[in-house]
């Protein structure tokens, strides 16, 4: 199942343990046509954008305080509120690369939400390098392309990931 809740295909249903590479890039392809035929969210996007605003502000609004209060201590303080500053900026720079994807998937706020808090550590972790890397004055906007490339390899490895084919793949591991 997608994260918008439904079903990926009669064709992923029929995919079983039997299904093989090519059966899952068939399933891709049709996930990404799918997708591209859509018409997105439409206007109802500004308020969707409007509703993460204000849930990345209220992230802030916390972290802020807590970074200040652990900066205070000696030695580690420094580094652990630089951890919490960079750990925020990547949740908040992952949510907003995968945007398109969200919108053309037609998840409202509280649908994105759900994806993006039950995937929070591996998002963080994919922003991290990329929210790194923008904070470097000249080189950091050329990454904005390759972070938006990178995003695509996101949802195709953590949201669309095809739990029968992971299993597979564990049970060949095993072998």
């Amino acid at each position: 199942e997608s994260p918008t809740g439904e079903s990926r295909s009669v064709a992923s249903s029929s995919a079983s343990s039997s299904a093989t590479p090519c059966t899952l890039a068939a399933l891709r392809i049709a996930r990404v046509a799918q997708l591209e035929a859509s018409d997105g969210l439409g206007l109802g996007s500004l308020g969707v954008a409007a509703a993460r605003a204000q849930s990345l502000a209220t992230i802030a609004g916390v972290a802020v305080p807590m970074g200040v209060g652990v900066s205070l201590v000696p030695v580690v303080g420094p580094f652990l509120a630089g951890a919490l500053a960079a750990a925020v900026a990547s949740y908040s720079l992952t949510w907003e690369l995968l945007d398109p994807y969200f919108d053309k998937a037609g998840l409202d706020f509280d649908a994105q939400e759900r994806v993006v808090r039950s995937n929070a550590v591996a998002l963080t972790c994919f922003g991290v390098p990329f929210s790194l890397a923008l904070a470097v004055p000249f080189f950091g906007p050329m990454t904005v392309a390759v972070a938006q490339g990178a995003a695509a390899e996101v949802v195709w490895r953590v949201l669309e990931r095809d739990p029968e084919a992971e299993a597979r793949r564990a049970e060949m591991a095993e072998s």
